[in-house]
């Protein structure tokens, strides 16, 4: 099974076409819960089982994420460049997909 971003509710075909991988979940285990773990973050490890994020979710879920980003290319190496990579691709398309008041993107 894997990870990604989704919005269940789409309003249009942007929306419909919106999805993201995340990651798959050994991947996730293995590299993103220890970190998470580290920074004491809220929303990350929660992607795991699945939660709604909301567009005045976006500052604080875009910040751990940037935490989570930096703490992984402070540990170098192929796999933490891998999370760093996903990170920027939902930093990057998340704004994206909230933009539109009353959307959710489902991460699970």
């Amino acid at each position: 099974m894997s990870i990604s971003a989704f919005i269940p509710e789409p309003a249009d075909e942007f929306e419909r076409q919106f999805q993201l991988p995340v990651a798959a979940e050994a991947f996730f285990a293995e590299c993103w819960e220890p970190g998470a773990e580290a920074l004491g973050l809220q929303w990350v490890p929660v992607f795991s089982t699945g939660i709604e994020i909301m567009k005045e979710d976006l500052p604080e879920v875009l910040d751990e994420l940037d935490r989570l980003k930096q703490w992984a290319l402070s540990r170098g190496g192929d796999r933490m460049e891998k999370l760093a990579s996903r990170i920027e691709l939902l930093e990057a398309e998340l704004p994206k997909a909230l933009q539109r008041d009353g959307a959710v993107v489902y991460i699970g």
